[in-house]
């Protein structure tokens, strides 16, 4: 059986709601970036809209058990939720720990939920590439809700906000001072902010983030982002949180963002393909390592020259783009 095959059969199966089919999808499109034009060839009249939510904050934070616990709430009550956990990968060994099912041990066999654990590969903004497919896949299987949870995310790490419609910010007691908070990157991008481990404390922490909002421009936008105390462990504040969702969903509807937010993943995706298909036209048809390598050595008795070398570079790219056009 060639791949075509394959996926022609997988698509079909997928079609009929078939879970292992969807699962053998994502893995494709995961170690295969080129099978998703395969795969999604077909589904044009696969007419299904989900809500993205996007769960992100710092390590330890809680954000797998909150996960559990809000997609629990949501599939208790009908609705169909496909849920991205996405893990670190190790810099030396190349391996992940894919251990966010351990943190959803309730959820994994509910009829209504999928989930499926990612390693970043690499990728940076504490997401996977494969991220964006696999929200397309779980939108052409029906799911009502995606839920997208991010690596333990530092201050600058705000990919995320790219490919969601609201994104939560979780933090915790604990999280430092005022002045850590303001100048925090990921703050900015939250439309909700959750203080999880709320038995800790945390109403400091919601007293600083309201202030920061009433100081700031992130409420120019129309949506004054609510600020919420959690208890993942116990549930507690759950339901707010999922209340809080929805009329961030009816807003950004009523007000006909929802489409700048669907552009704004588009282009993202748009964005990223290009660079990383430029990338590999430049270090497989122009550079080759051994190229690379021997100005990096130039460079350890002349590191002033960085730049002239650099123009050298891009002059080189410049000549045999012209010379192939």
């Amino acid at each position: 059986m060639n791949t075509n095959d394959n996926i022609d059969q997988l698509c079909q199966r997928f079609k009929e709601k078939d879970k292992i089919a969807l699962a053998k999808l994502i893995t494709l499109v995961e170690n295969d970036p080129s099978s998703a034009s395969k795969i999604f060839k077909d589904f044009n009249n696969l007419k299904h809209d989900s809500y993205i939510i996007g769960i992100t904050g710092s390590p330890g934070v809680g954000k797998s058990t909150l996960t559990g616990q809000v997609a629990m709430t949501l599939a208790e009550d009908g609705k169909k939720v496909g849920i991205i956990s996405v893990d670190p990968t190790s810099p030396f060994s190349g391996g992940a720990f894919l251990g966010d099912r351990i943190r959803m041990t309730k959820i994994t066999c509910h009829p209504n939920v999928f989930i499926r654990s990612l390693a970043t590969r690499g990728y940076a903004g504490g997401i996977s590439r494969a991220v964006f497919d696999i929200t397309l896949l779980y939108e052409a299987f029906g799911m009502d809700i995606i839920i997208i949870e991010t690596v333990g995310v530092g201050q600058a790490e705000l990919e995320i906000h790219n490919l969601v419609y609201s994104t939560v910010v979780v933090l915790v007691p604990g999280y430092g001072d005022a002045i850590q908070i303001q100048k925090a990157g990921i703050i900015e991008i939250g439309e909700i902010y959750n203080i999880n481990k709320k038995d800790l404390g945390g109403e400091d922490i919601a007293v600083q983030i309201e202030l920061m909002l009433d100081d700031s421009t992130i409420t120019q936008s129309g949506w004054r982002p609510p600020v919420l105390m959690t208890n993942s462990i116990t549930g507690e504040g759950i339901d707010e949180l999922i209340e809080k969702i929805y009329e961030h969903k009816e807003y950004l509807e009523l007000s006909e963002k929802i489409k700048i937010k669907m552009k704004q993943r588009y282009m993202y995706k748009i964005k990223e393909s290009m660079v990383d298909t430029i990338e590999k036209i430049i270090f497989e048809r122009i550079f080759n390592n051994n190229e690379l390598n021997n100005i990096a050595l130039k460079l350890i008795d002349n590191k002033f020259d960085i730049y002239n070398e650099l123009k050298e570079l891009y002059y080189h790219i410049h000549l045999k783009i012209k010379k192939d056009d």
